[in-house]
């Protein structure tokens, strides 16, 4: 069970480093119009870029809290530390399906959710 928790925790981390780099670096593609559903012209924006970058690294910070916490932290405080930056993950994601999109809530928050349960019981 630790094995697939782990597994499903950086599952999470890799998503929110492709947002990071969606964001910060492929904001005005037609990639990011399509995910984020808004028109490629406003991703243009220099006002926008900015706010998507920094949006981009606020999911940086996630990913590599969660990859930190695994890999780093010792082994006492790994799964408190994991916990926390999955329940940041979630948190995140019900506030974005709130306000942007309800689909967010299933495409980042379910993952997160259910590294959180495995790692939990882990």
């Amino acid at each position: 069970m630790h094995v697939a928790a782990m597994i499903m925790a950086i599952l999470v981390a890799v998503e929110h480093l492709f947002i990071l780099w969606l964001e910060m670096f492929n904001a005005d593609s037609e990639m990011a119009a399509k995910a984020f559903g808004i028109p490629r012209q406003t991703l243009q924006s220099p006002s926008v870029q900015l706010l998507f970058k920094n949006q981009g690294l606020y999911n940086g910070f996630l990913a590599v809290g969660i990859l930190y916490s695994l890999f780093v932290i010792p082994a006492v405080a790994s799964v408190g530390a994991t916990l926390f930056f999955l329940t940041c993950v979630m948190v995140a994601a019900v506030y974005g399906s709130i306000t942007v999109s309800r689909a967010i809530v299933v495409i980042q928050g379910l993952p997160a959710l259910i590294a959180f349960i495995l790692m939990y019981f882990a």
